[in-house]
């Protein structure tokens, strides 16, 4: 046996995406970890290979999006054909986002890149270790891992974290059971080139008699194939498959004139719906594939996984500092599980109507598709759910706001500040309120006009306050939005950026203001968070609104600081 390690702070199990960027994020914050995994090398084969637009927002804030951009394809279009006609057009141009389009990139790539960036952090994974178990104490944790030569190690840290996939130890080390079931149909995958051109930019799904056919773009003129097999047997089930055979089922399919030139990797594989009833266990937290899986519709795992990774990175940081609350840590399990809880649901639903088998089903479907996709509202609400911009945390323990109903606005009853306006009232009422993500903007530094985005603040891993002064704000409540200001900064100065967001025409030359002054000189910020009139919004570090007021109220913000913050 190895002598014990040294405590450190988080000790990372699983070297995937979703381990990496926990990783990553972990030392971004200044916690020390190790990060180990049983394989001997990374696996080098394409597995997930959708980046979706939220995800690609995760990278900007870690100051990762413009390596993954130019690595990978830019899809923007998604078409579904079946009997030579279009059913199906969906496109994500016009997401309110950098990134109207999803990224498709092989997994290897992903982790070549996250790797990379935690070597620069200083921390390597180890590789050909296996975690065998754990027991916790009040304080901390100690795990046992299994090097390749029968050696075992004893490492002590404060949180221990599994991202270990479907069949993870970790989960199994603390009792919990993954609850679920295994689809009749296996999935063919495969990375091959085609004969012929093909779209860069559109991913297409063919829906034949005998089952569907998909087949996305990949960097190198290179494609991925998914093929559900929807008439599995005894014989057929195992996971290697030659490229004859793949040739074979393509023409059985009707698609023999989709000629592979070259199979770079081919594999089948069940799929299963399955997810943990617990997020945590004392100091021991799952994330990804270790914490649920599902079906590969709509290409949302390992985009979950980066998620769920990047929602608790920060939260950990907080308090294994001592400046937050331990009941931060209970919000993991409160923002996170519903949302994975929600994507089984919907790729469950996905999958059933993409695997039908009879021939009358199909023919419904096909006309249902048709038509649906045909209406704007349902193409917006598609595209919207694929990119993962409209997940949120309302109504979770640790998000926050204020702002007065409609009587209270129109009568201005028990106002202790001028109320605004119904139509401010009513656009920020319409903006994106606590627990939502928080959309980025162009602003420029007051004074030196030099620009900068929302995302670009939040890079240093700090909660950032904006208050926003509107145009009609006064003298005095400029005044107010100062002693805000100070009372942030003398308290949480290393905790919370604050600055102050002003339109063109703001009256700021007289302030004693000596903090962060952001010009907002084409009002992009101001229609997007709805601040026609003061008020203020709280950032936290993963993009997500944490609190917001109007007006602006210092004694609110800070007891929603309190329910946080030591």
């Amino acid at each position: 046996m190895k002598p014990m390690s040294r405590p450190l702070d988080v000790l990372v199990v699983g070297a995937g995406p979703t381990g990496l960027t926990m990783a990553c994020e972990l030392r971004h914050y200044g916690l020390s970890c190790r990060i180990v995994d049983q394989a001997d090398a990374p696996s080098g084969i394409p597995k997930a290979v959708a980046v979706q637009p939220r995800t690609l927002e995760v990278f900007d804030i870690m100051g990762l999006d413009e390596e993954f951009v130019a690595n990978g394809c830019q899809v923007q279009g998604f078409n579904v054909y079946a009997g030579g006609q279009r059913l199906v057009h969906l496109t994500m141009d016009g997401m309110p986002t950098r990134y109207s389009y999803m990224l498709t990139l092989p997994q290897s790539e992903t982790e070549r890149l996250l790797t990379k960036r935690l070597s620069d952090l200083g921390v390597e994974v180890e590789r050909s270790v296996q975690f065998a178990n754990v027991v916790q104490q009040e304080d901390g944790i100690t795990a046992t891992l299994r090097h390749a030569d029968a050696t075992t190690d004893t490492v002590q840290a404060r949180w221990l974290i599994g991202c270990d996939g479907a069949h993870s130890d970790v989960r199994k080390a603390v009792g919990l059971p993954f609850e679920g079931t295994r689809y009749e149909e296996s999935f063919l995958l495969a990375y091959v080139r085609i004969e012929g051109r093909a779209p860069v930019d559109e991913a297409r799904a063919f829906f034949m008699p005998d089952g569907p056919v998909g087949l996305l773009p990949l960097p190198q003129g290179r494609h991925y194939l998914i093929i559900p097999l929807l008439k599995e047997t005894a014989e057929t089930d195992r996971t290697t498959v030659s490229l004859d055979e793949l040739k074979t089922l393509l023409a059985q399919r009707g698609m023999a004139s989709l000629r592979i030139l070259e199979a770079f990797w081919i594999t089948k594989f069940r799929v299963h719906r399955r997810i943990a009833p617990s997020l945590r266990v004392g100091r021991v937290f799952l994330c990804g594939d270790a914490a649920h899986i599902h079906s590969p519709a709509g290409g949302q795992g390992m985009n979950l996984g980066i998620q769920d990774a990047f929602n608790l990175a920060w939260k950990l940081a907080l308090v294994t500092s001592g400046v937050a609350k331990p009941r931060l840590l209970d919000s993991y399990h409160a923002e996170r599980h519903p949302i994975a809880s929600e994507t089984l649901i919907g790729t469950d639903l996905a999958t059933r109507v993409i695997t039908l088998r009879s021939p009358l089903a199909q023919a419904v479907r096909n006309q249902v598709a048709m038509f649906m996709s045909s209406l704007d509202v349902v193409q917006h609400r598609l595209a919207q759910a694929l990119s993962g911009l409209v997940r949120n945390y309302r109504k979770t323990p640790m998000v926050g706001e204020y702002h007065r109903g409609f009587l209270g606005v129109v009568t201005g009853v028990h106002a202790t500040a001028e109320p605004p306006g119904f139509s401010e009232w009513r656009k920020f009422v319409a903006a994106p309120a606590a627990g939502d993500r928080a959309p980025d903007g162009n602003l420029s530094v007051r004074g030196t006009g030099v620009p900068v985005r929302l995302f670009e603040l939040l890079r240093p891993g700090r909660h950032v306050l904006l208050l926003f002064a509107g145009r009609g704000t006064t003298p005095a409540r400029y005044r107010k939005l100062e002693e805000i200001e100070q009372g942030v900064r003398a308290r949480y100065r290393d905790l919370i950026a604050v600055h102050l967001v002003v339109p063109q025409a703001a009256p700021t030359a007289a302030l004693r203001w000596d903090g962060s002054r952001l010009l907002d000189a084409e009002g992009e910020l101001r229609r997007q968070y709805g601040a026609g009139s003061e008020c203020l919004y709280l950032i936290r570090p993963d993009g997500y609104v944490g609190y917001r007021s109007q007006p602006a109220d210092a004694g609110r913000l800070s007891a929603y600081l309190q329910t946080m913050f030591i």
